[in-house]
């Protein structure tokens, strides 16, 4: 087969696999759970520990068995092909989901660019919306892979860009509301509010589309 990706394309794949919509509004809700630094930061070091160890398991899986088909063909090997069947239509169905959430926080974001009192708007019309944007790169995608591959990129790089958007600008934003306590210790830890945090920390799609 020719070869179609790039090396870049396919680290942007990876960047965009790993960082999605959720970034913009996970922290928040995980700040919200967590009460205070302690727990907001000990949350994500080892909601990355998690992470790190699953990244790792997969990696020696698929040094063991390099096959094509990535993931259905390591479960059918792992357990059995009834397994990896069910879990591709779970996966199926989760990323439609996830389409869907990733497209409604898109439309709220570019109301709230567009359009001053969001609240006005009908609901309808944020769900006419989210259609569009989803048809519009279900076409980009039915184009072929090099045009979903120049598509995809220049998303990530804006989203790149608006990430350390979001990272630089308390350096020069003044006027801030801090929803953490500052003054936190180790008998403030709450083992409740710390396992609260992991629905928004490994389920960022569950969070992304609420208002």
């Amino acid at each position: 087969m020719k070869q179609t990706l790039t090396r870049f394309d396919l680290t942007m794949i990876v960047i965009s696999l790993v960082i999605g919509m959720g970034i913009f509004r996970t922290p928040a809700s995980v700040a919200n759970d967590a009460g205070n630094q302690l727990i907001f930061f000990a949350a994500w070091i080892f909601a990355g520990m998690v992470s790190l160890f699953g990244a790792l398991t997969f990696a020696e899986i698929g040094s063991r068995y390099p096959c094509h088909g990535g993931f259905y063909n390591i479960m059918a090997i792992t357990f059995n092909p009834a397994t990896a069947f069910s879990i591709n239509w779970a996966t199926l169905i989760s990323n439609a989901a996830s389409t869907a959430a990733v497209a409604l926080a898109g439309s709220e974001y570019l109301f709230a660019v567009f359009i001053k009192n969001t609240s006005e708007m009908s609901d309808i019309y944020k769900k006419l919306f989210c259609i569009v944007i989803i048809l519009i790169l279900f076409s980009v995608n039915w184009l072929g892979l090099r045009m979903s591959a120049t598509m995809q990129n220049i998303l990530m790089l804006l989203k790149i860009a608006m990430i350390l958007l979001v990272i630089i600008s308390p350096f020069f934003i003044n006027d801030t509301h801090p929803i953490l306590d500052s003054h936190t210790s180790f008998k403030s830890f709450s083992l409740l509010a710390f396992s609260m945090c992991f629905k928004s920390v490994f389920l960022p799609t569950a969070v992304i589309s609420k208002p």
